[in-house]
């Protein structure tokens, strides 16, 4: 009976050592930092597709012996054109843990590129066919181009905005989802921009077709359209008070 429980006793130390034997690797990366060839997991977290999720992975294993190096790993993520951001911690004994935050495109940038909320230009295949704005310009004048995006958009903000267009001496020209194109030129911008708003919304009331309707604003008292509507005598005169008129 004695012997039995001393070999009892003996089973029980040996898988102790076994199982500490299993472990010493996992311990040893956690406590060496040059020790990484005993991550078995990586979790990639975040909003992201197939495609972004097989990218980060891809980059990641790339590094091979700098994988303990969480800095670094963030890094290399980061560098990635269409990640806003990342955090990566190492969860004992063996997962590598990769939270990514991708950007977010508010409009499509010169047909090449994106542009986030920040007004920052960002490349991306993973952003191709959604439904945005487009926005041309001079690569050096993202910001002006933006915020003239925004003036717009503020001043309809029942239409959607297909195009805008900042040209290189100034000119700017829009194009409504509806179909309606208005030329605003390089000066007075934002008082043309009214008086176009005053047509567009008195050609909407009165039923005009926006398809290929173009406004042009480039006057200093009025605008020009294009296509067989009413004349700016009529738009100043129907379904509006004197006093709206006035404000052509």
């Amino acid at each position: 009976m004695k012997r039995r429980t001393v070999m009892l006793e003996i089973r029980r130390n040996a898988l102790r050592c076994l199982a500490f034997v299993l472990l010493m690797p996992s311990a040893l990366a956690a406590q060496d930092p040059q020790r990484n060839g005993d991550l078995r997991y990586m979790v990639i977290e975040g909003d992201l597709g197939k495609g972004e999720r097989d990218q980060v992975r891809r980059v990641v294993l790339a590094m091979r012996s700098a994988l303990s190096d969480i800095d670094q790993v963030r890094n290399q993520v980061e560098g990635l054109s269409w990640v806003a951001a990342a955090e990566v911690r190492f969860n004992w004994p063996d997962e590598l843990t990769i939270s990514v935050h991708p950007e977010r495109a508010i409009a499509y940038w010169n047909e090449a590129a994106f542009i986030n909320e920040e007004g920052v230009a960002f490349q991306s295949t993973f952003h191709a066919g959604i439904d945005l704005p487009h926005l041309y310009g001079p690569r050096d004048q993202v910001d002006e181009v933006m915020r003239r995006y925004l003036e717009i958009r503020r001043a309809l903000p029942d239409f959607a905005i297909e195009m805008v267009e900042v040209r290189a001496r100034g000119a700017v020209a829009f194009e409504l989802r509806a179909g309606w194109q208005v030329l605003l030129g390089s000066s007075d911008i934002s008082e043309r921009l009214h008086r176009s708003v005053v047509v567009i919304n008195r050609l909407e009331g009165m039923g005009v077709n926006p398809l290929n309707t173009r406004i042009d604003a480039r006057y200093t008292d009025g605008v020009a359209i294009n296509g067989a509507i009413p004349t700016t005598e009529v738009l100043l005169t129907t379904h509006q008070n004197s006093l709206e008129g006035n404000k052509l």
